[in-house]
């Protein structure tokens, strides 16, 4: 794999202005001056490739800002995208604890801050200190049980139109519900295709049907989503089953309206 262009940055995770009260931004005393030693941090540029499916990775990638893609390729070779990977996420990091080769690929969407930790060290941190064995733990239970959710979600979605619906509303799970929603529309329509399992000319066809049906329209850079309910009705009407709850999505991508 070629080495992605990358620009470095001051390596100090003690006064980090990036710094969150999360896993490993808050390790207690001396565990979180021996962390902000190890590894080093690096500015990527938009489409680096920091893991690929297949190979060992060298150590663990700490995303401190930024989102990265995360896909599969499929036997038919068409791309699949699992997820969008915000902030705080440790990529790598069940590959390395197991020993295996890493099962996606992630690539960079945007610049990010990357805190990347060597395969060695950071076995030896975990292994010595229970503090970051713990948060390690947590961060794979939190990958599971995510992962589980996900497959859920696709799994029992029956139409291309539902998981669509099931896209937009995870997005705006967390806003009010009195207000119209709006979303920045930075991917195409074949990266959304690649999202939701589907084609960029089923994608098209769909966005073009929510914008005459106003389930959604444009406005400049933005896709606003004015009727929520609308939307729901879609995602729900074949995702029911007795005794079964779907989880929400794990991370809540920006929704592409370019083509």
């Amino acid at each position: 794999m070629g080495v992605p262009r990358r620009f470095a940055v001051p390596n100090d995770c003690l006064s980090c202005a990036l710094k969150r009260n999360c896993d490993f931004c808050n390790l207690p005393q001396p565990l979180m001056s021996e962390f902000s030693a190890m590894g080093h941090l690096t500015l990527y540029p938009a489409n680096a490739t920091l893991l690929r499916a297949g190979q060992i990775p060298r150590g663990v990638y700490i995303a401190c800002s930024g989102r990265s893609k995360l896909s599969v390729e499929a036997r038919d070779g068409k791309t699949i995208i699992l997820k969008i990977a915000g902030d705080r996420q440790v990529l790598g990091l069940s590959a390395v604890v197991s020993g295996g080769t890493c099962p996606i690929t992630v690539t960079t969407i945007e610049l990010c801050q990357i805190k990347f930790v060597e395969r060695d060290s950071f076995l030896r941190l975990i292994e010595h200190d229970s503090h970051a064995a713990l948060a390690c733990a947590t961060m794979l239970a939190r990958e599971i049980t995510t992962s589980f959710d996900d497959v859920h979600d696709l799994l029992l979605a029956r139409s291309s139109t539902e998981k669509l619906a099931r896209l937009l509303l995870s997005w705006v799970s967390g806003e009010a519900r009195n207000r119209e929603l709006r979303v920045p529309t930075e991917f195409t329509h074949e990266e959304i295709a690649q999202m939701i399992g589907s084609s960029r000319e089923t994608v098209t066809r769909l966005l073009s049907d929510m914008k005459r049906k106003d389930l959604i329209r444009l406005e400049g850079a933005m896709l606003v989503i004015p009727n929520r309910i609308a939307l729901q009705a879609i995602a729900t009407c074949q995702r029911s089953l007795p005794g079964r709850t779907i989880g929400s999505a794990y991370v809540r991508p920006f929704l592409p309206l370019t083509a």
